[in-house]
């Protein structure tokens, strides 16, 4: 069978291509080696060119890198980490109330907070 694809839009974080949609089923294909759809994606790029990616925020996006952040700290809230957990606990929540916070305002308008320091609480 042969796919299509769309590039996605850049990560909001570090404003960085990803990875790239398969248009026929909607799977997320991440920039990485080891996947098998990369690399068939890589092969079908030799000969083609992926459809440019829609660059509107939508609140579907903002979600998607609000719950990664979460996934991507929740070490932090593990017994032994050695990071200041009262910080990272309140930075965790105002992360989770993004949507509720900027509920009257566009996505463009969201305005990521800084994350704690990862040094422990007593360096």
């Amino acid at each position: 069978m042969s796919f299509t694809y769309k590039k996605c839009a850049k990560s909001y974080i570090t404003n960085e291509e990803y990875g790239v949609y398969r248009k026929e089923d909607g799977a997320f294909i991440p920039f990485d080696p080891d996947n098998t759809d990369y690399q068939e994606y890589l092969e079908w790029a030799k000969t083609n060119t992926a459809e440019a990616a829609d660059d509107t925020l939508t609140w579907d996006d903002i979600r998607e890198t609000r719950d990664q952040i979460l996934r991507d700290t929740d070490w932090t809230m593990t017994t032994g980490a050695t990071v200041d957990q009262a910080q990272w606990a309140a930075y965790r929540q105002v992360i989770r109330d993004i949507p509720q916070t900027y509920k009257d305002k566009t996505p463009d308008d969201v305005v990521w907070p800084t994350q704690p320091s990862t040094k422990g609480p007593n360096s």
